[in-house]
């Protein structure tokens, strides 16, 4: 229990230095949607932020098409992350530990958000950020397949930590076989990205106030296996 607690301390002291570092503002947040020429499957767009502007690049796409997003920036402090469809504050790529390109396969239909902001230390200088985003989709959509639902695949049951102190959660996570992978805070809300190898869930515990006040399964995270 001991080993667990100088655990959770270590992690929570991580998740405290990323208030201070990684957090991106979203008080000004602009909807731009993007759209391919005909014939293409890629799109390039400049644009600029500055201080705590964020922009959301909303592109339609279905699930098991590929994606790929790379971002060229005049600020070492601009990134971009990806929000899957139905998501809103959840990032299943992240740019502030990830790096300015992503590469991968899409989980569900819908349409996705890339997100440019500017690290909060950049934004409190109120610097200016000029980019140029390139964003592609390739390969086929998958479709459904006409078969009988299958059983519910058996995960650790997480409800519970919900309304719990963070610390506590933080032990209770990793006694039911999770570990911390990903950080990421947004104002004075903290998530944290935690996975399970053994019921490959990969969850987000939301964290506010030194209590946990959601827990999602995102499904996926690049550094969720």
């Amino acid at each position: 229990m001991l080993r667990n607690t100088i655990a959770a301390l270590s992690l929570l002291a991580a998740l405290i230095t990323f208030l201070t570092g990684s957090a991106y503002a979203q008080d000004d947040v602009r909807t731009v949607p993007v759209h391919f020429k005909a014939g293409a499957n890629s799109a390039t767009v400049k644009g600029k932020v500055a201080g705590y502007d964020t922009v959301d690049y909303v592109l339609e796409a279905g699930k098991g098409q590929h994606m790929s997003v790379s971002m060229s920036t005049d600020n070492a402090s601009s990134y971009f992350n990806i929000l899957a469809p139905g998501q809103n504050e959840a990032a299943m790529f992240i740019g502030s530990t990830s790096g300015n390109k992503f590469s991968g396969t899409l989980p569900k239909d819908g349409a996705y958000k890339i997100r440019v902001y500017l690290m909060r230390n950049a934004a409190r200088r109120k610097e200016v950020a000029n980019y140029s985003l390139t964003m592609s989709i390739t390969g086929a959509a998958k479709k459904a397949a006409a078969s009988p639902a299958k059983p519910k695949a058996h995960g650790a049951s997480l409800s519970d930590l919900t309304g719990m102190d963070a610390i506590a959660a933080i032990d209770e996570m990793s006694a039911r076989g999770f570990k911390g992978v990903d950080t990421i805070t947004e104002g004075e809300t903290l998530y944290g990205i935690y996975y399970n190898p053994s019921t490959k869930q990969c969850i987000q515990l939301t964290n506010a106030g030194d209590k946990v006040y959601a827990v999602n399964d995102i499904k996926t995270h690049p550094k969720c296996h």
